[in-house]
Formats: C-alpha cells, sequence, structure tokens
C-alpha cells in the first residue's frame, strides 16, 4: 500500500510530526513517499496523508484528485474542519487500511468568453468572486440553467461544495451541510439588499456567473484560496457538480459531525 506525506513545513518545521507519521505506517506495512513536488507521485497511491492546516489539505487534494487518491488530514493548523487526525493521536494510523472512505463532490467552473472556454479550473471547497484588494462593490448576474437567479451588489459570491460550506461560506453567513451531499452552495458576501440569501443547488444544475452589463469595476475569480484570475471584459463562468469526487479517509471513532460540533462550541 503506497502512502504519500504531503507535508507543509511551515506547520512542521522540524518534520516531527511528518517522520512519526511515517514510522507508524511503516510499521503498518505501507510504503511512504513524502512529496517533493512532482505531482505523479500520486499515481498508483492508496492515499495521500496532508499535514499542516485545511489550506495544506486543499493543496494536497488538487494534486491527489486526478489519480484517484483518498486523502487523510493531520490537523497541524487553527480551524481544523476538514482533518480528521490530531498530531497526538498518530497512533490510529496503523489502521489506516481499514478507514472508510467518504465520497466529497467537488466543482468544476469553465471560464467561457463568448463561446469559446479559455479556462477550466476544479474547487474541492470553493469559488470565489470578489473585487479583489479595491475598496468598492461589484455587480454579478447569476443563471441557473439559464434562469434568472438574481443580481447581488455587494463584496462577491461564493460559490461552495458541501464540503466547503464551513469555510468562507460559513463566515459570510452560509449554512453548514453534510459533505457527503452533491450540493452546490452559493452564498453572498455583504449583499447591498437584505432580500440576498444563500441558496443550495441540486447537482443537476448548472449556475452562471457574469458581471452584471453595466459593470466596469474588475472582477476576479479564485478557486479554493488560490492565485485570483480576473475576468476580462465579456467573460462569464459556468459553474457545475464535477462527475469526479474527492476520496477522504474516515477514521473510525471520527467524523465530520465532530468537527463541526468541536469548533461551535
Amino acid at each position: 500500500m503506497k502512502i504519500v506525506i504531503y507535508t507543509n513545513q511551515d506547520k512542521d518545521p522540524g518534520l516531527t510530526v511528518t517522520r512519526a507519521a511515517a514510522d507508524i505506517l511503516r510499521s503498518a506495512g505501507a510504503e511512504c513517499i513524502v512529496y517533493g513536488g512532482d505531482p505523479s507521485v500520486f499515481s498508483g497511491a492508496y492515499a495521500a496523508l496532508s499535514i499542516g492546516g485545511d489550506g495544506t489539505f486543499l493543496r494536497c487534494a488538487k494534486l491527489a484528485l486526478p489519480y484517484g487518491a483518498a486523502i487523510l488530514g493531520v490537523h497541524l493548523g487553527h480551524t481544523g474542519y476538514l482533518s480528521r487526525v490530531h498530531p497526538e493521536k498518530l497512533d490510529i494510523l496503523h489502521d489506516i487500511a481499514s478507514f472508510a472512505i467518504r465520497e466529497c463532490p467537488a466543482l468544476e467552473a469553465s471560464v467561457i468568453s463568448g463561446k469559446t472556454e479559455t479556462q477550466s479550473v476544479a474547487a474541492i471547497n470553493d469559488l470565489v468572486f470578489s473585487r479583489g484588494m479595491a475598496v468598492q462593490t461589484v455587480s454579478l448576474d447569476l443563471k441557473v440553467d439559464g434562469q434568472t437567479l438574481g443580481s447581488f451588489l455587494g463584496d462577491g459570491v461564493i460559490v461552495s461544495t458541501a464540503t466547503g460550506s464551513t469555510g468562507y461560506a460559513l463566515s459570510a453567513g452560509g449554512p453548514v451541510i453534510d459533505p457527503s451531499l452533491e450540493a452546490m452552495l452559493v452564498t453572498p458576501v455583504c449583499a447591498h439588499t437584505s432580500r440576498a440569501h444563500a441558496f443550495v443547488l441540486a447537482p443537476e444544475r448548472v449556475l452562471a456567473v457574469a458581471p452584471s452589463h453595466a459593470e466596469r469595476r474588475q472582477i476576479y475569480l479564485s478557486a479554493d484560496g488560490g492565485e485570483p484570475r480576473r475576468l476580462e471584459p465579456g467573460e462569464h463562468v459556468k459553474i457545475f457538480v464535477s462527475k469526479r469526487a474527492l476520496r477522504c479517509l474516515e477514521p473510525k471513532g471520527r467524523n465530520f459531525f465532530d468537527n463541526v460540533r468541536i469548533h461551535r462550541l
């Protein structure tokens, strides 16, 4: 059983947790490889072990997703909604082969100019449409399956997976959604109207987001907190639930509801 270890060295500067985890996994019969920059190392891997915070988990997940490796997080960050293993309880890794595998739907977004797709991006947590660094509002038109959902004036819009509902969307007032649901959550950010609420869309829906017709301000798209991409005039974005889900390992006795309960108390 091949396991790739992806470590945020800022969170584990002496690699103490990384080495301890590798020793336990090897004693359980696993072949451990520490990620060094080549994504192809995930090919044929049973699992990827992320050591760091939620941001580390998302970066690891993006690399593991195309190869189908299941992912498990060791929590060394602040919030830890995505991770299931505490660094002081690494011994549970002895039983990693018996962990349940839970599928978490991802999102895909196509940036379209006219009728041509100029870029395609995937998101495990969320896609964020924002004003960038400018201190100003932006106006976005949203459509679902070609039908107008509404225009949103404010700081932006977050489109998230159920997994991502505990991230930026939660801070913006959105609901917490069971991560096993194939749902798409649309959450306005600081909307300039009391009628702008979060929407939960069914997985077969296609969401289109575009700057409003009169909008002349710069609007940026960011996937999972990555480098923002400026939307050029005439571009719009189509978003849908991906057919490829992220596979997550679930240790015995730990689950999503434990994490939510801990962080909401």
